[in-house]
Parts: C-alpha cells; sequence; structure tokens
C-alpha cells in the first residue's frame, strides 16, 4: 500500500542531532508515510546513521547524492516520492517533530480539502523549548480553511518545514526550491500562501526547531554581518515581490504593498540592525542590494514606516553609511527623540543635526507614531463592582502631573449604537514610566482606575446577554487618542475572574485578540458534579433552559489548538423543575500519553478539551452551551491508571475551569495542585495537594529565566495533602540574603529520578488568595496568578521604583551624581567588585589592609540586588540606587576590579584605582578582534580609561598589555595583586580547613577545583552564558570518587547548572563568596583559558588545562597573548578519559611539567609577595595627597 505522506530530510553534518529526529519521525501516530532521507554528501557519519534507520524500518528510505546544499536536497527527495503519496513535507535533520503533529495536520486536509496546513513551531535548546517569535500568530485556536489575505501577518509564516502540502497543489503550482542561495523556503512558501484557495491553521506545536548548543559554528546573528546573506536575503524576497507584481487583479497589487512593506519592517531589517558591527565589505554589500529591492517598490510604504525606520531607509536610498551607522548607534543606546510641533509633530534626531545631514521635513513627521498604549494592569471584582485599572499614556507625550491628560472610558455594545463614556480617575503610577524601558518621558501620571456598576449595562431592569467592548480616549498636550483597552500574556489582567449577576446570569471580563470586553451572559448548562473512574471521566449537571422539540442533547469536547472535535451522547433527567444531565467521556480519549522514542522536551505537556453541551433540531439547526462549573466545586485530577502502561507514567487528567468557570479536560504531565497561600510568622505558607506518587517530595523555587534553583522541606499526610512554609528573603546566594529579583516557579522534585518535577498550579477555589503582596526582610514579594493558574512568585527590586529603569537612572544621574559632584569630596572608599556581585578580589583585600591600618576612612561597598554579606566594617550601597549615584560623585576613593560607567567623570582630588580582575591569557579591550557581545564596549572603555588614577599591574608581562588594551597612558603601578596576598597568609592552611568544613568535604579526600571560563559565543541570552561541561562524571567518580572530590566553580557569567552537584563526588562552589579560598582549599586545579591560573600558580601546586576548544577558542574567539601551548604550566588535554587519567596519576604530571611551571611561575608571579595590597593602599593614599 501506497504512503499517503512524504517527509523529506535532507542530510548534511548533522549526526549528533539526526537520531533524535528520525526517532521523532518512527514515533509519529499517523504511521503512514515515508521518510526520504537525503544525504547531500555529508561529510561526517550522517549517512551511515541513516542507512540503519533504513535498514531497520521499510518506511525509510537513503538517497545519497552530491553536495549541493539545501533546496537541491529537497528537490531531489520530491523526485523520489512514491507516485501515489497524496500529501508531502520537509524536514531539517537536526529537528524534532512531536509524535501527533502529522495525524493532526493530515486529519485536517482530509477534513477541509485545504491546500495545505501550517502548525505552530516551538524553539529547542537544550532541555528547554518555547513558541518560535516570529510564529506566534499561528498558536492559539486552530483556523480552517483561512488564507492569508484574512490574516496578514501570515506573511511572517515563510518556513516549509511546519507545513504539510497536498501534492495536487504543490505539483500543479509547479514549486520547486531554489538552488544556489540560502533563504531558500521564502521564494517558495510564500507564493504558495497566496496562490492556495484555502490552508489549515493547527496551534499545536507541530515542529520543534533546534537552536544547538555548544556548536562553534557563527550564530544566525553573526552569519547577518556575511554580505552572501544580504544579496541571498534580497534575492530571495525579490523573487516574491517579483511573483505578486506579475499577478493581475487590483487584490495582487494590495498583496505586493502588504508584502513589500512586511520586508522593509522585518526581512531586511534584521540586516539592518547589524550595519553598525559590520565591515565595509558588508556595508557595501547591504546599499547594494537593499537599494535594488527598493527599486522595485512604491516610494509611499517608505513614507507610511513609523519615523525611526523611514529615516533609516531614506538615508540607505542616498547612500548615507556614516550617517545611518551613527543613528543606528543612537538607536540602539536608545537616545531620546525630541519632538516639537503644536498640531503637527516633528521629530529631530541629534546624530542627523550633528552631521548636517538633511532630510525632507516631510520625512520627519512623527504624529503617526505617537500612539497610545493603554495595558490593563488588573480587573477585580469588590463588593459586587468591577475594579479596573490600568495605564494609558500617549508615546513621547509627558504625563507628569496629575491634569496632564483627561482620561475617559468607553464602553460598546457589540451588534448595536449603544456607548457609554465613563471618566476614569487619573493615578500617580511611577512604574509606569519605569516599566516604558526609554529615559526621555515621564508618565507616572499615566495611571487610570474605574469602578464598574453592572447593573449599568442593564436594560429596563433586567439583564440581557452581550458584548461590551472596552475602549479609552486620552486627551493630552493637544492630541487626542482612543484605543482598545488591552491585556496580553500571562497577566492576571488576561485572566480576569467572572462575577454571578444573580442565579442565571453573570458578568464575564474576556479578552479577544489581545483587547478587553464584558460579556454578560445567561448560564444554560451547570456542572453540578465531576468524577475520574478508572476508565472515563463522568459529568452531571443542569440544563437551565427548555429544549425544543425534537432537539437531541449531545457532550462535544473542542481541542481549539488542534481543531479536533468529539461527541458523546448524553442521559437526560429530571429533578424537580431542572432538567438534569450525564455525560462520560472515555479516559482514552483524554488522556496524554507520552512516546518513548521523543525526547522529554519536544513532546506536549497537556492537551485542553473544552466541554459544552449541543442542542440539535431535526432540520440541522444547532444551539450551543457552555458547561459552567457550580460554585464550589474544586478542581479535580487523578493520575493516568497504570491500564494505560509506561506512556501514562507521571501523568494525570484534570476537570478544571480556570477564571472563566468554562469546564475543561486537560491530559497533562502530573501537577501539585496549590489550595492556599498566606503570610504567617514572617513567611509564606503554602498549602496544597498532589498525587500520593510525589509524596516526599521537596519544594523546588526556580528562577524562570535563568538557572538558580532553592528548596524547602515539605511537610506530608497520609491522604497526599502538604503543607511548606519558606522565607525568601534569607534564601539566595550561600545563604542569608534574599532570593535574587525577578521571577520564581514553584516545583515538587521526588526523591525518585523517574519521577520528572512536578509543577504546581492553582484550586479555582485558591484563586481568590492572588495576588498576595507581603514585605520580608525589608524587600517586596508578590504571590502572583499567571496565565490563568500558573503560581509565581514575583521576587521585587530592592530598588524602588523611582530608582528602576533607563528614564530613573538618567534622572538620577542628573539630580544626584551632577548635583553631588558640586559637593565636598567625603573622606570615604567606595569598593565595586564585579559590579556588586562580591565581597571579593583585590577591593576585599585593600579594604582589609585599610582595617588592618587603623584608618578612619568611611568604607562603602556595592551590593548588587542585595546578593552580597558584608562585614560589619563596609557599609552596603544598593548598586543603581540613589546613594550609588552619591557615592560615585563625593567618595574622595573609588576602588573597583570591574568597569564604571563611562559617565563618570574623576574630579579634582578623585582617585579612582582600577585594579581589574586577572592576569590575561585572553585578549581583552582593544585587543579583541570580533567582539560577540556588546559592540559598543571598546568605545565605552576609552571614555572610561580616561578617568582611572591608577590602574594596578599583576606583574611585569601585564603592564604592556594593560596600556594597549585599555589605551590608557596615566599611572601604572607593578604592584601585584591584592588579592593575591591570601595565597601567601600564615594561615592559609586553617582557612582552607574552613573552606572544607563550610562546603562538606571530607577532610581526608583530595579536592580538584575546575574553574573554567565562559565562551562568548555560547549563550542562552545577552549576558547569560552556557555551562558546557565536557567532563565525563560518571567515569570521573567511578575513577576518583574514593579518595578524591570535584569541586566546580562556574564563571559568574554562566547561569546552568552544575550537573550531577551534591551527590557526594561533584561539590558546586559557584556561590562561594571569594575564589582565593577555594584556591587554598584545592590540591589539583583544572581550568581551561581562565586567569585563574596565574593566580593559583602562586600556591605551586599542580594544575591540568581541559582545552578540547583550543583551536575555536584562540583562533576564533579571542586570540592569546603567548603561546599557551607551548608555555602552559601543565598539560592541555582535549578528552575526559585523559583528564581523569592525569588526576589519577598526577605526581608523574606534575613532574614531567615542572620545568615549564617554574619558567610560568616566574613570568607571572614576578611581583607577589603577600604585601601588594600595603603597595597599592599606599600609592592611592599618595596620590590624594598630591592632588
Amino acid at each position: 500500500m501506497a504512503p499517503r505522506l512524504s517527509v523529506i530530510v535532507p542530510i548534511y553534518n548533522v549526526e549528533r542531532y539526526l537520531p533524535a529526529c528520525l526517532d521523532s519521525l518512527a514515533a509519529q501516530t499517523f504511521t503512514d508515510l515515508e521518510v526520504l532521507m537525503v544525504d547531500d554528501g555529508s561529510p561526517d557519519d550522517s549517512a551511515a546513521i541513516a542507512a540503519e534507520y533504513a535498514a531497520r524500518d521499510e518506511r525509510f528510505h537513503l538517497i545519497r547524492k552530491e553536495n549541493a546544499g539545501l533546496g537541491a536536497a529537497r528537490n531531489t527527495g520530491i523526485a523520489h516520492m512514491s507516485a501515489d503519496a497524496e500529501y508531502l513535507t520537509f524536514v531539517d535533520s537536526d529537528d524534532i517533530i512531536p509524535p501527533d503533529a502529522y495525524r493532526l495536520m493530515v486529519s485536517s486536509l482530509d477534513e477541509t480539502g485545504s491546500d495545505f496546513a501550517t502548525g505552530n513551531v516551538f524553539h529547542l535548546k537544550g532541555e528547554r523549548s518555547w513558541q518560535v517569535p516570529l510564529l506566534k500568530m499561528l498558536a492559539g485556536e486552530a483556523r480552517k480553511r483561512t488564507h492569508i489575505s484574512k490574516n496578514p501577518k501570515l506573511v511572517a509564516d515563510r518556513i516549509a518545514c511546519n507545513k504539510v502540502f497536498r501534492r495536487t497543489f504543490w505539483e500543479g503550482r509547479g514549486f520547486t526550491f531554489p538552488e544556489g542561495i540560502l533563504h531558500e523556503d521564502i521564494p517558495v512558501v510564500l507564493p504558495a500562501h497566496y496562490q492556495a484557495e484555502a490552508i489549515d491553521i493547527i496551534g499545536e506545536p507541530t515542529y520543534y526547531w533546534r537552536l544547538r548548543e555548544g556548536e562553534s559554528a557563527p550564530s544566525i546573528t553573526q552569519r547577518r554581518r556575511e554580505p552572501q546573506a544580504i544579496r541571498d536575503r534580497v534575492t530571495a524576497v525579490s523573487m516574491v515581490s517579483d511573483y505578486l507584481a506579475q499577478q493581475p487583479g487590483a487584490e495582487f497589487a494590495e498583496y505586493k504593498r502588504q508584502y513589500d512593506d512586511r520586508v522593509l519592517r522585518d526581512d531586511l531589517r534584521l540586516f539592518m540592525r547589524v550595519v553598525p558591527d559590520a565591515t565595509a565589505e558588508f556595508h557595501e554589500a547591504f546599499l547594494e542590494a537593499t537599494n535594488r529591492f527598493l527599486d522595485t517598490i512604491d516610494p509611499k510604504i517608505v513614507m507610511a514606516l513609523p519615523t525611526d525606520l523611514r529615516v533609516q531607509w531614506l538615508l540607505v536610498r542616498k547612500h548615507a553609511m556614516p550617517e545611518l551607522i551613527a543613528l543606528l548607534a543612537s538607536q540602539r543606546r536608545k537616545d531620546p527623540v525630541e519632538v516639537s510641533g503644536t498640531f503637527r509633530k516633528y521629530a529631530s534626531f541629534r546624530t542627523l543635526e550633528e552631521s548636517g545631514f538633511e532630510l525632507p521635513k516631510a520625512a520627519l513627521r512623527i504624529d503617526g507614531d505617537l500612539g497610545l498604549r493603554a495595558p490593563l494592569r488588573a480587573a477585580t471584582w469588590r463588593n459586587g463592582k468591577l475594579l479596573l485599572t490600568g495605564d494609558a499614556y500617549i508615546d513621547k507625550i509627558d504625563m507628569s502631573a496629575k491634569r496632564s491628560s483627561l482620561k475617559v472610558v468607553q464602553l460598546k455594545r457589540s451588534g448595536s449604537r449603544q456607548r457609554m463614556f465613563l471618566p476614569a480617575k487619573n493615578i500617580y503610577r511611577p512604574e509606569t514610566t519605569t516599566d516604558s524601558g526609554q529615559k526621555r518621558y515621564n508618565y507616572d501620571w499615566a495611571g487610570w482606575e474605574l469602578e464598574l456598576d453592572p447593573a449599568k449595562l442593564r436594560k429596563g431592569g433586567a439583564w440581557r446577554e452581550g458584548l461590551w467592548h472596552v475602549g479609552i480616549n486620552v486627551y493630552a498636550s493637544g492630541l487626542v487618542r482612543r484605543s482598545a483597552v488591552w491585556a496580553r500574556g500571562g497577566s492576571a489582567a488576561n485572566f480576569a475572574p467572572y462575577q454571578w449577576l444573580d442565579d442565571d446570569f453573570r458578568m464575564l471580563p474576556v479578552v479577544e485578540r489581545g483587547a478587553l470586553k464584558l460579556r454578560v451572559e445567561k448560564v444554560r448548562a451547570l456542572i453540578t458534579d465531576r468524577r475520574i473512574t478508572a476508565d472515563s471521566v463522568e459529568i452531571d449537571g443542569e440544563l437551565r433552559t427548555a429544549l425544543k422539540s425534537g432537539e437531541e442533547l449531545s457532550l462535544r469536547l473542542t481541542n481549539s489548538k488542534s481543531g479536533e472535535v468529539r461527541w458523546y451522547p448524553i442521559d437526560i433527567g429530571r429533578a424537580g423543575t431542572r432538567t438534569t444531565f450525564q455525560g462520560r467521556v472515555p479516559l482514552s480519549d483524554v488522556v496524554l500519553l507520552a512516546s518513548e522514542d521523543v525526547e522529554d522536551h519536544a513532546q506536549p505537556e497537556r492537551r485542553l478539551w473544552s466541554v459544552a453541551l449541543l442542542a440539535k433540531s431535526p432540520d440541522g439547526t444547532q444551539r450551543q452551551f457552555g458547561s459552567v462549573m457550580s460554585e464550589g466545586l474544586a478542581d479535580l485530577s487523578a493520575d493516568v491508571p497504570e491500564s494505560f502502561g509506561a506512556a501514562g507514567a507521571n501523568r494525570e487528567v484534570a476537570l478544571i475551569s480556570g477564571n472563566n468557570g468554562y469546564l475543561k479536560i486537560v491530559g497533562r504531565l502530573r501537577r501539585a495542585v496549590l489550595t492556599s497561600v498566606a503570610v504567617r510568622e514572617g513567611r509564606i505558607a503554602l498549602g496544597g495537594r498532589a498525587s500520593r506518587e510525589l509524596a516526599g517530595s521537596e519544594l523546588v523555587l526556580k528562577a524562570s529565566n535563568r538557572f538558580d534553583e532553592r528548596k524547602a522541606s515539605v511537610d506530608w499526610a497520609d491522604d497526599g495533602t502538604f503543607t511548606v512554609s519558606f522565607d525568601p528573603s534569607v534564601m539566595g546566594g550561600s545563604g542569608g540574603v534574599p532570593l535574587k529579583a525577578g521571577r520564581w516557579n514553584l516545583l515538587l522534585r521526588s526523591e525518585n529520578e523517574a519521577v520528572p518535577d512536578a509543577e504546581f498550579v492553582i484550586d479555582r477555589l485558591a484563586a481568590s488568595q492572588f495576588p498576595l503582596h507581603t514585605e520580608l526582610g525589608g524587600r517586596r514579594y508578590w504571590f502572583e496568578s499567571r496565565w490563568g493558574d500558573f503560581p509565581q512568585l514575583n521576587c521585587r527590586s530592592e530598588l524602588t521604583d523611582l530608582e528602576r529603569g533607563p528614564y530613573r537612572m538618567l534622572q538620577l544621574r542628573r539630580e544626584v551624581y551632577e548635583t553631588g559632584r558640586q559637593q565636598p569630596l567625603r573622606d570615604q572608599v567606595f569598593f565595586l567588585s564585579y559590579n556588586g556581585k562580591q565581597y571579593s578580589d583585590s577591593p576585599r583585600a585593600m579594604h582589609e589592609e585599610l582595617l588592618r591600618r587603623g584608618s578612619d576612612l568611611k568604607y562603602l561597598w556595592a551590593v548588587r540586588d542585595g546578593q552580597v554579606n558584608l562585614p560589619p566594617t563596609a557599609d552596603k550601597v544598593r548598586m543603581w540606587g540613589k546613594e550609588w549615584f552619591e557615592a560615585l560623585a563625593t567618595s574622595r576613593y573609588i576602588v573597583t576590579n570591574g568597569h564604571l560607567p563611562e559617565w563618570v567623570e574623576r574630579r579634582p582630588g578623585q582617585v579612582i584605582v582600577q585594579t581589574w580582575h586577572g592576569t590575561m591569557l585572553k585578549k581583552i579591550g582593544h585587543d579583541i578582534e570580533t567582539l560577540y557581545f556588546d559592540r559598543e564596549y571598546q568605545n565605552r572603555l576609552a571614555l572610561e580609561a580616561k578617568n582611572w588614577s591608577l590602574l594596578v599591574s599583576s606583574n611585569r608581562f601585564s603592564t604592556p598589555i594593560l596600556k594597549r588594551a585599555f589605551s590608557y597612558d596615566g599611572e601604572i603601578q607593578e604592584a601585584g595583586y591584592p588579592r593575591n596576598d591570601y595565597l601567601y597568609s600564615p594561615d592559609k592552611d586553617k582557612i582552607a580547613d574552613k573552606v572544607k568544613e563550610s562546603l562538606g568535604i571530607p577532610k581526608d579526600k583530595k579536592v580538584v577545583l575546575y574553574a573554567p571560563t565562559w565562551r562568548d559565543d555560547q549563550s542562552h541570552s545577552a549576558g547569560q552564558y552556557l555551562f558546557d561541561l565536557r567532563i565525563d562524571l560518571e567515569d570521573a567518580r567511578r575513577r576518583l570518587g574514593d579518595d578524591h572530590v570535584l569541586l566546580i566553580r562556574r564563571h559568574s557569567n554562566v547561569v546552568d547548572a552544575v550537573p550531577g552537584a551534591g551527590n557526594g563526588f561533584v561539590f558546586d562552589a559557584s556561590e562561594y563568596p571569594d575564589i582565593a579560598d577555594l584556591y587554598l582549599a584545592a590540591d589539583i586545579m583544572i581550568t581551561d583559558y581562565s586567569s585563574v591560573m596565574f593566580d593559583y600558580a602562586h600556591l605551586k601546586r599542580p594544575m591540568l588545562f581541559f582545552t578540547y576548544d583550543l583551536e575555536h577558542y584562540r583562533d576564533k574567539l579571542r586570540g592569546f597573548y603567548f603561546d599557551f601551548e607551548q608555555d602552559s604550566p601543565g598539560p592541555l588535554i582535549d578528552n575526559s578519559e585523559d583528564l581523569v587519567s592525569a588526576i589519577r596519576d598526577i605526581d608523574t604530571v606534575s613532574a614531567e611539567y615542572q620545568e615549564r611551571f617554574d619558567r610560568f611561575h616566574h613570568l607571572f608571579c614576578d611581583l607577589d609577595d603577600g604585601h601588594a595590597s600595603a603597595r597599592v593602599v599606599d600609592r592611592m593614599l599618595e596620590q590624594a595627597k598630591e592632588s
């Protein structure tokens, strides 16, 4: 029998990821498929892996060809399709397809007859998955037989791999992929969208697009700076634009206009953003290619763009590259745009004025950009009335005073002309300015609130069903703006609760397409009971409306994301004057089972079915009744029965209703249910229930945007209920400091590793307890409900709302720092270590040296987010708080081992000591030829270095490097490193014993300290870098565990977990305050290219260098200051097995490298003797006297 679906998988250099991809195809619940694996001349073992799959599964076929690129490989696959295959799809061979993807898409096409189906896409990186932002328009409800003309946002849906095409449509339109260029999807997929009669959209994730970890290939952003990349993208988009131009009719002319507009806003804007970081060769290619595209479009499209983007493209048209670079750099810094004019508003760009470059006045017209932003902050019920609170401000128009604006809320009844205008109360809300993310305009009085009595919506004293649109009108600075009140994302405002108005009617705030509406509805079906049995879900209820003659009632389940609908019969009865009903849904229809052949993080976590009643008349007309849960009924969940086998392990079926009260059946991973939250005796106290399989689990608080976990013990009862309490103000760091600011998720973690972590959900009866706002230990904590029933602890910043954000930073700089510079200098030392992250390093050593001298100076210490425990001899200064600006302005002495803001200007009589934080192997500052991080770094560094009074050099080798790398021509003191004084302490053995005791390390075991640096090109996001641990921990523990422990110190820029930490062999010392203490405790050091080697060398103990990526790091990322391979004081080892062997035989290895170690020690440890702190302090004090 011929397969119905052909899956085409081009293969090239993916041996690491190919098995997971092919396993996911083999695990598809839609089995009537063939997998055409096209080996595009792959030089690795990918073809051999593919051949193994072909040998064991007759549906898999390997096709070999010479390398010609992705487009050619796909075309080859198409040519090898089975003759009778009805559908075709494409898969990139490092990605993953969730098990149900092709079943959902093919069944939808079978039902609708559409030309193709397109499905939602998630990114996959490591064990994390998330919505692809570019394709978020595919999320949400499934849509059948739609078209790009109905949803213009589909112009962003330009990849091939998330689609299943009907073969007759594909061949009838003659589609083939272009060969020899990048972005080959665009010229095929977008014409397909326009040529299709109809398409289906599946809201469920149907494709997992992998972002590779730990790879040395250039990132997407880096590739955008390649000249050929911009040429290929312009070629691809031009093919679509030209196709649309060639089609007859006004509709295609409009399609072309919409598409060309999107290209300027999206496709080519991605390349515009990297212009300041690119080479002259790229600049030339960019101007040539983009102007070639601009030549083919209507100039009115450019003039209709937002002002900043309009000006950028007009500069491109004029080939004004220097002016474009300056403007882009200014916008990257978020420099303010000045607005002038009374009735017509015009923008003023400082960089253009400084260059003298002139544009037509019409090009600077900014009225259209001055839109109204009207986010809803909360919708709550108070004494039967709906309290709406939100913000409403016009972009770039100040609202700094109570009477800056007039706000009027408008309610409009859908389907009628009826409107109500209700004046809103202006509210002072400084966080609106902070949250706006800009530094020019003040929106402190943008807040508003309105208390709405639902009785205003009655007519003739009676309730009537209807939908009311909520908008707001704002009058400010001569402008009038109107907008819907909107709510988005996971905020509680997007999931507002309903309120019963009487026994039959209720009001429900709803958000549709981001806009707030108020629905008044009569409840016609009420759920009075529900049960989960061994084989079914049972539902009892009462029908509150009479059935018409001949109407038949049935139960309908709808999966809104996949578009699936299922029907079940209903039994009808009577209870007094009410009509009762009872329905039953087989458990097998709603459970979400696992596929053992697909990675856990690439499988859906839940599948939700909405429950409704449908009354159908003999003539085919239908009435739908939403099923509303009775008050007092809690959510209900039960483990998937063992009869479903291993696929049902750790999963459950739940009956929930959420904020809107409608019954839903959900199959999902097992959850813990939160039933109470309160503050008791200075602690947050939680109560809940969970499956007995989770009994004995501990509570885990996990940071939502980085790796950071904290644990608390849980008290369990025999019935599966539990209580737990914790104090977030002392759970951070190594103890005694608050949790870091940000959102924290809650999990239950079992001792049984086979049981996955269980996320928390909020029971519907506990929803009214949220949000909980409290203050503990001087910090603010908000326990919030997100996404309707997902609890999060929001640890607020210790900075006030008048200290956070770009606007406040600039305000404090002007009002505190610049004003403070006019005050007399104070006899105090302001210390900064790693930008407020630690009490450590050379600043700590200098502080302790001053204490030993009995100096009467005052000592201030910068502390970031309250994360540092300070000794009583130093006063805390909140990083970026008001007193931080004051300390920078008024301290006679500033000592830092990192960067200061470039706007800090040394005052007469002020001494700024830059100790830096390590001897350099890898290149720094202006010596870095290719920056993978902040491209403005070197410019800021040049400004900063001019203000240093003294730069400390740790050894004579470093002195010329520091001068050159920092472009510094001031005084350099060759003093050695103050921080290394600890390594010469007579008490170093006692310190080592104390460190081991504090970390729980047995005294009889040797300590191996692994302290690698970070990789500039391996990050989760800006400033958050990966921890790519290449040590085989199982092998290391087996061979070393009897007499060694492995102490791991992540770099402060690295955010991932340390695998295996806490198992008795691996210890995570990343949060230990000062690494110098760890040096003393370590018998052996393992590092890579980190400056720790230069410090540890003072102890004359063995060092090993785990340099698995030496060539890439040296040649591509940073480059080295000396021949590391020839001069390293220990062996360079590129694999874990040899590394463990070297530790095992460390005495022999050390002896072999003794001569090289001695040379290294002589070169880099030539100045330290335990008294560097004294020398630097002496010079610092002398400079103050000299000034």
